[in-house]
């Protein structure tokens, strides 16, 4: 190698080393003291869904609470033992039956956008919509050793990163992708040049660590030629674009396809221990079932198709999936056809080897949510020492599921609930 190609790639790999927010997590050079139990993959339906539409369909509705359908087109969550139902437009996800998990009652606190959806990502209630906590994702990403700790993909919420993270962490977005393709060598040649200066930068290192030398630049120098080595040889470029077959599973027509084919195909190839991606389209003041018409079938159907190819190829157990929105809407259709805000919310979690077939949580008929048993989830007619359901037990049972309760320590606002984390036997 002359002089010329050697400085070519060492400014490459510079750019490598250097810029550890495109490729090098930081955790693979803190040596985080947790390990990642599962993967995490976080999907915001922005602007408040309709309960009775989603999670929390009503058989019998009051005078209170309008449902805009027959009760016979929602879909029974298929496989469980207790009579419980979903929504018109989400046939895909009931049939996912004992994967699924479903959580009504979430008591919200608020009806503002920021600080619903702020809710609900870090688990803290701030009228302002501004905390100074990191997100649930950027949490778990921050304890990962992927090569793509943090991804976000169209529609999701923007991560929180850098306020008391024990690790840092850095996200890769959707638009950036061509970049990073590009920052890895794709022809043999071009490879070999690569690896000719990772082995200057390993023997360099090690004739210093021979002379007795060690401190923190070295060491990160290290875990970073390591890690670039097994990107390079990984072919990482590859796996960053989809291809016709990669697309072909899910429904086109919707950014959400492109959203599930780039997460499944950074799941099952084991490169991303976090995801964030979305839909908007859920503040429905007015002509709310025109417009869920337009957005919910084919949001379900690749629902459907990413949780049974991550099922088909044995990814689905180690893989937590969350369902969230800002809030909820009004039980009463507003005189535009629409609903408005309203302060009792509702999740979905699906897949990560959790106790699905069931339902957590509740609201009376009126909307409002009940109490629930902090063990089993049963909601509760009246007051029983127990209390409703919120964003910061949904939050601090992920932590649970995907690092451990240790964890927990750092994040005392986050309360699991053991009917939130109980997984098969």
């Amino acid at each position: 190698m002359d002089r010329r190609d050697f400085i070519k790639s060492s400014l490459s790999l510079t750019a490598f080393a250097s810029l550890p927010q495109l490729i090098l997590p930081q955790a693979a050079i803190a040596q985080s003291s947790f390990t990642l139990k599962r993967r995490l993959v976080w999907i915001s339906l922005g602007g408040g869904w309709d309960l009775l539409e989603s999670v929390d369909p009503k058989q019998n509705p009051n005078s209170n609470v309008d449902l805009l359908y027959p009760w016979a087109l929602t879909n029974k969550l298929a496989g469980s033992a207790r009579d419980i139902h979903l929504g018109r437009f989400f046939p895909g996800l009931a049939s996912l039956g004992k994967e699924v998990l479903l959580i009504r009652g979430l008591a919200m606190g608020t009806t503002s956008h920021d600080a619903g959806s702020v809710y609900m990502d870090t688990g803290i209630l701030s009228n302002s919509g501004r905390v100074n906590a990191a997100s649930i994702p950027a949490i778990v990403a921050s304890e990962s050793q992927a090569t793509v700790p943090l991804i976000q993909l169209s529609g999701g919420m923007e991560p929180r990163l850098d306020r008391g993270l024990l690790n840092p962490v850095s996200v890769v977005r959707a638009q950036n992708l061509e970049l990073y393709q590009s920052m890895y060598p794709k022809e043999e040649k071009d490879i070999a040049l690569r690896n000719k200066v990772l082995d200057y930068l390993k023997s360099s290192v090690e004739r210093a660590e021979g002379q007795n030398l060690t401190n923190d630049r070295l060491t990160s120098i290290k875990a970073a030629e390591v890690k670039i080595r097994s990107q390079i040889e990984s072919r990482i470029a590859d796996k960053l674009s989809l291809t016709p077959a990669d697309r072909a599973p899910f429904t086109t027509g919707r950014s959400t396809s492109e959203s599930f084919a780039m997460a499944l195909k950074l799941i099952k190839n084991n490169l991303v221990s976090c995801v964030n991606m979305g839909l908007g389209g859920f503040d429905t003041h007015a002509n709310q079932s025109r417009s869920l018409e337009g957005i919910l079938p084919d949001f379900d159907s690749n629902l459907r198709t990413f949780v049974t190819e991550l099922k088909n190829s044995g990814k689905l157990d180690d893989t937590l999936i969350v369902l969230y929105s800002d809030f909820g809407r009004t039980p009463k259709v507003n005189s535009n056809a629409g609903r408005d805000h309203w302060p009792v919310g509702g999740a979905v979690m699906i897949g990560g080897g959790i106790l699905g077939g069931r339902v957590v949580g509740g609201t009376d008929e009126n909307l409002l949510a009940l109490d629930a048993d902090s063990a089993t989830g049963e909601a509760l007619s009246e007051k029983n020492g127990t209390s409703q359901l919120s964003p910061s037990n949904l939050g601090g049972a992920i932590l649970k599921l995907c690092i451990d309760d240790n964890y927990l320590k750092y994040r005392s606002y986050l309360e699991p609930k053991e009917c939130l984390v109980r997984l098969r036997t």
